[in-house]
Formats: C-alpha cells, structure tokens, sequence
C-alpha cells in the first residue's frame, strides 16, 4: 500500500517540467499567476483577431478583384456611354423634328379642311347662283321664242310685197340691205334682211342687222329675238358677237331685266376681254353692283 501511494505523484508529474512552469509560450502552460492568465488569454484573443484580419484581408483581396472586373466592365460601358448619348441626342432631336412636322401637317390639314368647307360653300352658292341663272335662261329664251314668232308675220307680209316686185338675187338683196343700213335707211334695210333670211341667206347676219334695227328703233323685245335668233343660227364667234352681246345687255337693261343684264355683259367680258365693247360692258357692270 505504501508503494502504491508513492507511485501516484510519480506518475501525475512524469510528463511536467518543473522548470517549465509560468512559460506562456508552451502549448500547454501551467503554474500561471492571475497576471499570466490574464495575458495567456488576451495572446488567444490577439491570435482570434489576427486571424480574423488576415480573413477580411483575404475577402478584401477577392473583393478587390471583383471590383477591378467590374471596374473593366464599367469602363467598357462608359466607354461606349458617350456614343449612347449621342444617339439619345440624335433621336431627341428627330422626335422634335418630328413633332414640328406632325404640328405642321396637322395645321395644313386643319387649313385643308376650312379651304374645303369654304369650297364647299362656295359650290353651293354656285349651284344655287347656276340653279337661278339657269331658270333666268330658260325665261329669256322662251320669251325670245315668243317674240321672234309674233315676228314671224312680219316677215312673211315683208316678203309677200317683196316679191311682188321686181325679181331680185339674194346677194343684191343683202347687198341692198346692208347699204341701206350704213345709209339709214332703216326701213328699207329691214325689208330686205328679213327677205334673205326667210329664204335662209347668210341668215345669222341677216338676223343680226336686223336686230341692230329693232335695237336703233328702240324695240328691245324684237331686238332681243332677232339676236337670239342669229346665236341659234350661228353660235360660233363672229366679227359682231361682241357687239350682239353687248346691245342685248343693254336690251335687257331697257326693258329692266338686270339679272339677264348682268349675265351678257359677264359674257361678253368672258369672251371678248380685249374688244371696245367688253370695255363699255365693265362700265356698265359697276353701275349694276
């Protein structure tokens, strides 16, 4: 028993250098002073942290590396940043562009439509106007019509005495009757126009002196069959349509009838700007407006 008791402390200390104690710098320290613990522990903490620097100096080492990537990646987007800025520039510019020209095209549109309307109103207007000359036509050319039949008579009593005297050629006759007109005769130039027309000589010219001689005697109703008469015959321009045109007018005037008025001397300016009478018929025409 009493060598079993020496054995034990033997054995707790056969591994312990008894000169080894207070080391702070064995793996394993023993015999420490209050003091000694407090630095033992404060080393293991030193050590905790160095280990964590060189852990966040590791992930800082990744870190960088990432940003130095993106870095490369950033700098080849702004690189490419300022063409990008051109474009939007370039296509900012095109919408403006594009906006002033869509504005325009709208404002030609809504002028396009108030020209329209316009010409809309103006067509009615004309077709009303067209509407009511038409009928004023048509009123003047039956009671042309009516006069040139009750003239009719006339010119059969005219030529019924005619010939009853001596035979003569339809030229001479309308030679006789154009002499007697230029000389005044007014009369005798009647009786021998309304001959060659009845037999159908020259008979537009014939119509037409003859109503030049209702128109000096101042019967503006036959003046006016007579001129109908002579355009119906004849409806192409003539050396004395002009001067037709504008003794009807002022036929019309006479017997007042200023809306048949106006539309003859508007005619005769029409087709005969340049001749004396379109220069009367303006003169005329202002004093009707």
């Amino acid at each position: 028993m009493k060598k079993f008791l020496i054995l034990i402390p033997l054995l707790i200390f056969a591994d312990v250098n008894p000169f080894n104690a207070g080391n702070l710098n064995s793996s394993t320290p023993y015999g420490l002073t209050t003091d000694e613990k407090a630095i033992l522990l404060n080393k293991k903490n030193i050590n905790k942290l160095n280990n964590n620097i060189q852990n966040i100096q590791n992930d800082i080492a990744k870190i960088k590396l990432k940003l130095s990537n993106y870095n490369e990646i950033i700098n080849d987007k702004l690189s490419a940043f300022p063409t990008v800025i051109d474009e939007i520039d370039s296509a900012m510019n095109d919408i403006v562009t594009l906006k002033k020209e869509y504005n325009q095209t709208q404002s030609q549109i809504n002028n396009l439509k108030i020209e329209i309307d316009n010409l809309k109103t103006k067509i009615n207007s004309m077709e009303n106007n067209l509407t009511s000359i038409k009928e004023s036509i048509e009123e003047i050319v039956k009671i042309q019509n009516q006069n040139f039949q009750t003239l009719k008579q006339s010119i059969f009593e005219i030529v019924k005495r005619l010939n009853k005297q001596k035979p003569l050629s339809l030229k001479e006759a309308f030679a006789i009757a154009r002499k007697d007109f230029f000389n005044g005769n007014l009369n005798e130039s009647k009786k021998y126009f309304s001959y060659t027309l009845s037999k159908n000589y020259m008979p537009a010219t014939s119509a037409f002196y003859l109503g030049e001689i209702a128109y000096k005697e101042k019967h503006y109703k036959e003046a006016l069959a007579y001129y109908k008469k002579s355009v119906d015959l004849y409806s192409k321009k003539t050396s004395f349509t002009s001067r037709l045109l504008y003794h009807s007018a002022k036929a019309f005037l006479y017997l007042n009838n200023k809306k048949a008025a106006k539309l003859s001397f508007e005619k005769l300016i029409s087709d005969y700007p340049k001749s004396k009478y379109a220069t009367l018929a303006k003169k005329d025409l202002a004093k009707l407006k």
